[in-house]
């Protein structure tokens, strides 16, 4: 293995699926997970295809790290502490030590841009982490179904938290969810996976109201 593939697989993945109402969980995740636990994070949202997005600017504002939108045919190296976010009409895959971005091959209203990316998430070497946030329909649980089979941790938005809560909500029915909690508290509970190794038993543990 050479040291770039050793290092990569040294990294901690945090793939993140969000759609309706998801951008003010991420907004939230941001602005609480700490900016320098050695992650690499890849968020993946469903965007009109016609627009451009701002959502690489909008979460710049809440979060310290770098945020990079992945364009058209591009790879970008992934790297510790750095943000990595999804274009229009795009999907995203990892492949070994880059997140790269190429056109869907379905057509508009049958894409799973986030379980597409969960899949390949799932294929990557190290520790490897899926959250679900805010959004309707089942995007995002296929994906983190084969992320947990292939043994990384799956945190999900607790439902009565999240403005939509069908997505989040289509993970924890699959029994696919290891940890279930308020966007701010899920991503103390991811820092704390990262840099303490804690455990996730008992599983689906749901902050007190």
């Amino acid at each position: 293995m050479t040291t770039e593939h050793a290092d990569r697989a040294r990294m901690p993945l945090v793939g993140i699926g969000a759609s309706a109402g998801g951008l003010q969980a991420l907004k939230r995740f941001f602005e609480t997970v700490p900016d320098d636990l050695g992650a690499a994070y890849v968020v993946v949202v469903h965007l009109a295809p016609d627009h451009d997005s701002e959502l690489d600017a909008i979460l710049a504002h809440h979060t310290k790290m770098p945020v990079v939108q992945v364009g058209d045919h591009r790879q970008e190296p992934l790297r510790p502490d750095c943000v990595y976010v999804i274009a229009p009409d795009r999907k995203l895959e990892i492949t070994d030590t880059a997140v790269g971005a190429s056109p869907f091959e379905q057509p508009r209203g049958q894409r799973a841009a986030i379980d597409l990316f969960f899949r390949s998430l799932a294929a990557a070497p190290g520790r490897i982490f899926a959250v679900v946030l805010s959004g309707g329909g089942s995007d995002g649980a296929a994906g983190a179904e084969q992320v947990k089979e292939a043994g990384g941790l799956v945190l999900v938005q607790d439902t009565a938290q999240a403005l939509h809560e069908s997505m989040p909500g289509s993970v924890i029915a699959r029994g696919a969810a290891d940890v279930v909690l308020p966007v701010a508290e899920l991503a103390q509970r991811l820092a704390r996976l990262i840099r303490d190794g804690d455990a996730v038993a008992p599983l689906a543990t749901v902050a007190d109201p």
